[in-house]
């Protein structure tokens, strides 16, 4: 019952909510719906867990409660890693700010399908889909995952399988890599990290260099025991921890943000 009273409530944050609404009740064998908010035309596919995706990152405060806190300049740069259907460019627009540049990275091929569609007719030529693994391997390989229609739990530990077993290959993909091509010598204004418990590879195995040049980092984390690490080595580069009051690690994962060096330093 809770589960639904929040469905509830988070449709009815929506423009078209009557629509939608009545698209849930009496037709909830269709995964695909269409929502709308502040003009923006945002498929969800609740047969691939969209919702709990995609919209969780619209209309809620996951990631949204940390922006008064983020002193960004003009036109934002964004690097999305594990972007699902693209919510949170999306949410980052609805709130107000101006996108230079967003490169979304979706590891689920059929997902990264909606990822692409989303940020195409809402956010154009400012936007760039990739269909690959961020992991922290060094060279880029190609790993075999199950298929399914997409889900935010999908994980390349879980949900990776053998040749013997169906599948779809996926190339992974290095923050490095991801950088030298999209960003070189530029400061990436926001970078969003939600990857399932590969954040802890990603983290370590990237250079300290390329970690600084983070003006703020969003990011989720999965495995309690591993997170000290984690955030101790952020501390040492110079990143500090923005504290929200009254938070608390929410159901699906712990997200953090925390402030880099290059902060308290815009650039045009």
């Amino acid at each position: 019952m809770t589960n639904k009273l929040e469905g509830l409530r988070v449709i009815l944050t929506f423009e078209n909510w009557p629509s939608v609404l009545l698209a849930r009740i009496f037709d909830r064998k269709t995964g695909f719906v269409v929502y709308r908010k502040k003009g923006l035309d945002i498929l969800i596919d609740h047969h691939g867990d969209d919702e709990n995706g995609t919209r969780t990152c619209i209309a809620t405060d996951m990631y949204r409660k940390y922006l008064p806190f983020f002193m960004l300049p003009g036109s934002a740069r964004v690097l999305d890693l594990g972007a699902n259907g693209g919510g949170f460019p999306l949410m980052l627009k609805i709130e107000g700010i101006d996108i230079d540049r967003v490169v979304s990275v979706e590891m689920n091929p059929i997902t990264f399908t909606r990822l692409q569609l989303n940020l195409a007719t809402n956010l154009g030529q400012s936007a760039v889909a990739l269909n690959n693994a961020v992991c922290g391997i060094a060279e880029e390989s190609e790993i075999l995952l199950k298929p399914n229609r997409g889900g935010t739990n999908n994980s390349m530990f879980a949900d990776r399988v053998d040749e013997s077993t169906p599948h779809v290959a996926v190339r992974t993909i290095t923050l490095q890599a991801l950088y030298d091509q999209y960003f070189k010598d530029e400061i990436v204004d926001i970078c969003k990290i939600d990857i399932e418990s590969a954040e802890y590879e990603l983290i370590e195995g990237s250079p300290d260099d390329l970690l600084r040049k983070m003006r703020y980092i969003i990011i989720e984390l999965h495995d309690p025991p591993r997170t000290p690490a984690l955030l101790e080595k952020l501390t040492r580069l110079g990143f500090t921890e923005i504290a929200v009051p009254g938070h608390q690690p929410e159901e699906h994962g712990d997200v953090r943000a925390l402030r880099g060096p290059t902060a308290t330093f815009p650039t045009a």
